[in-house]
């Protein structure tokens, strides 16, 4: 070991009547510990709330869409198309979306609440796409959706037992109906025109999700695609496509430009990036907004080091000089103080990071802080630990205890150790 590590480290054990600027090197030191471990638990609380987040809006957003006026068959061939060209992709169904509206009925039959909402027709059966939202289901399953249900209604007074198909609605939207599992709900097509008026077709719910973002919970109801077709049929506002998953999600945007090339004219291909930029965009901006605030509180401790540095080379001008007299160079003195800079930053950062990381396994793992259910669309903070963001806390709190140890080092430096051995 160099003798610039050995003197630097030792000047770090204060002799008796240095014991204040040793008191301060240890608040130096706890504010970079401090800034550090707030900053890596933010990072992780921010981590684990987007990749929720992003998880939920996946869950009923394909991370491609590719939509199209075209007839089934050739929806049919480019499908087998994608999966021949694309290994990356690893699932892909069609679908239908309309806006249309829901009305519940009374016992009696009479109509009682109306609400506006998205219609999906999905395939039921083994849908590889809609993997996802399998977990938001608090009751039924995807597959029910094929089968029909017997439910008795009351019309004009007479009672009768019809089967009607089912569909699957969000929690909240249930709620605002007054509905519940096996009640009936009329959905109404209101742009397409039958010959009699707006089409309307009777189905049965037959089971509830929840997702805990109300824009989906309050308006997406779920139905067989063949269902969907059957009342939609000549809705100008029908959308019709293909929902597509990939094996890396991040892959997404890249695969769906294949699929563009793939498909040609006549298709809009779409990918989550862009169908929610705007969310995700906040969320990274206030990431880093945070990451930028709290590493102010590390900054603060390295200002602490420099006054530190700066009160050690007064103290120690005559063993400077003494250094300098037997031959160490003016870059040696620098080293010196430069070393006790970053063996500061680095004990810090060190007790930092450690203490971070172990507070937000603690955090995730024991779920040791709740939320209201009712407010949050999560009851607890979740928490993810990613590589990257204690490396990058770890990186910048080093620098700047670096960077705050340059001036006292140049101070240092810059010393004449012939006016100090005269004088002193």
């Amino acid at each position: 070991m160099r003798y610039e590590y050995l003197v630097g480290l030792r000047y770090l054990r204060a002799r008796r009547h240095e014991r204040f600027v040793s008191l301060i090197a240890v608040i130096s030191l706890g504010g970079v510990a401090i800034g550090t471990f707030a900053l890596t638990v933010v990072l992780s609380v921010m981590s684990g709330f987007q990749e929720d987040l992003r998880a939920r809006l996946l869950a009923f957003n394909p991370q491609i869409t590719v939509e199209t006026s075209a007839a089934h068959d050739q929806l049919a061939a480019l499908q087998q198309k994608i999966e021949t060209a694309l290994p990356a992709v690893a699932a892909i169904a069609p679908f239908t979306t309309s806006q249309v509206l829901a009305v519940s009925t009374t016992p009696s039959g009479v109509p009682a609440y109306v609400a506006g909402g998205t219609l999906r027709g999905v395939l039921a059966a083994h849908n590889p796409v809609l993997t996802e939202l399998k977990s938001t289901l608090e009751s039924g399953s995807l597959e029910v959706l094929d089968q029909t249900r017997s439910v008795t209604l009351i019309e004009n007074g007479t009672q009768r037992a019809v089967q009607l198909p089912t569909v699957i609605i969000g929690k909240s939207l249930a709620e605002e109906l007054g509905l519940g599992l096996g009640d009936p709900l009329i959905i109404i097509s209101p742009t397409s025109l039958g010959a009699a008026g707006p089409r309307l077709r009777r189905f049965v719910v037959s089971g509830l999700f929840h997702s805990g973002m109300y824009e989906y919970d309050s308006s997406l109801m779920f139905v067989a695609l063949k269902n969907s077709e059957a009342l939609l049929a000549e809705d100008p506002q029908l959308e019709t496509g293909l929902e597509i998953r990939v094996r890396n999600l991040f892959d997404a945007p890249a695969i769906a430009g294949k699929i563009a090339a793939l498909a040609g004219s006549g298709y809009r291909t779409a990918n989550w990036t862009q169908t929610d930029a705007p969310l995700f965009s906040a969320l990274k901006l206030e990431k880093f907004t945070y990451f930028l605030v709290l590493l102010l509180i590390v900054l603060v401790a390295a200002f602490n080091i420099v006054a530190t540095l700066v009160m050690v080379v007064m103290e120690r001008r005559k063993e400077i000089a003494i250094l300098r007299a037997m031959g160490a160079r003016a870059a040696s003195i620098a080293t010196i103080f430069l070393c006790e800079g970053a063996a500061l930053g680095l004990a810090g950062t060190a007790l930092g990071v450690t203490g971070g990381f172990i507070a937000s396994f603690l955090i995730g793992k024991y779920h040791l802080i709740h939320l209201p259910p009712d407010l949050f669309m999560v009851s607890v903070v979740p928490v993810r630990l990613y590589p990257g963001n204690f490396l990058a806390v770890a990186a910048a709190a080093v620098v700047l205890c670096l960077c705050g140890a340059i001036y006292p080092a140049l101070q240092a430096r810059a010393l004449r150790p012939v006016e100090i051995i005269r004088y002193e």
